[in-house]
């Protein structure tokens, strides 16, 4: 067997093993979409679908075999398949050829007070996120990745809920009431940092996918620039199977960093400070 055939070899191993390791519910939505799912282990069709990509491309890359695979769909693998730091770097070089770069980091995260990065990552009741003008994050809490994983890999939030079948999978009435608010004030910023390079990177990644191109284009969207606190959105969480919660989402705005966004998620109605502790939508 040559190098070539080793790490290929390596590659459909380390993607076969974490699709039958993947515990399906800590996979936001999975129940309501596929199933309950009483064993370890996802399948093929399942993670291409979670991707939006047809089992035959998603098999493609799981027997290693070499092809044009994009960053954006390794990423969405990764997050899916949940891998280690060592398997995303063994699959990412040996697919692309080269050592996996950071996320984005934003020209603001250094800016960012130490009080308010404490204020957010050591909040223990709800979830707490800071985002700069752009959507990317600056900081998190413990909280918010528990009820959005994805966090975790520093995607931007406007990347994430708008061009990935993951995010559609998750948010529940994904279009109307999350989809077209989002997009609403995507637009406004456009507009307002015109010559922001990073802004435009992003609104080219959300106009590259086809659904999101058609909304960005939409008569009817909201006038809101900012998440509307009073309106209650629906969202699956993790562990939680095929259960409805509803969220209220409140958008701050940090007087010392004031093109950025502090925000918060809580229950619609009471509700503990446990994540369980969400109330079910009714």
């Amino acid at each position: 067997m040559n190098s070539d055939e080793t790490q290929a070899s390596i590659v459909s191993r380390i993607l076969r093993q974490a699709r039958a390791r993947r515990n399906a519910s800590d996979i936001p939505g999975f129940t309501a979409t596929f199933g309950d799912r009483r064993t370890p282990g996802i399948t093929q069709a399942e993670v291409a679908q979670l991707a939006g990509v047809s089992r035959r491309w998603y098999n493609t890359l799981e027997s290693g075999r070499s092809a044009n695979y994009s960053e954006g769909l390794l990423q969405a693998i990764r997050r899916i398949l949940d891998l280690t730091p060592d398997e995303w770097h063994v699959v990412y070089r040996v697919t692309q050829g080269r050592t996996p770069a950071g996320a984005p980091v934003s020209p603001l995260a250094d800016l960012l007070p130490e009080t308010i990065r404490n204020l957010v990552e050591q909040s223990p009741t709800w979830g707490l996120w800071v985002t700069d003008l752009r959507w990317d994050i600056l900081a998190c809490n413990s909280k918010t990745l528990e009820i959005f994983p994805w966090m975790m890999y520093g995607l931007n939030v406007m990347e994430w809920a708008l061009t990935w079948p993951e995010a559609r999978t998750q948010l529940i009435d994904w279009q109307d009431e999350w989809a077209l608010p989002m997009i609403a004030q995507l637009r406004v910023h456009a507009e307002q940092y015109r010559h922001d390079e990073r802004l435009r990177e992003v609104i080219d990644t959300v106009r590259g996918d086809a659904v999101a191109r058609k909304l960005w284009d939409s008569p009817n969207l909201p006038s809101l620039t900012h998440p509307a606190s009073n309106r209650p959105r629906r969202l699956y969480l993790p562990r939680q199977g095929g259960t409805e919660f509803a969220m209220h989402l409140l958008a701050f705005t940090p007087m010392e960093l004031p093109s950025c966004r502090l925000l918060a998620i809580m229950p619609a109605e009471g509700g503990s400070s446990s994540l369980g502790g969400f109330p079910a939508a009714s």
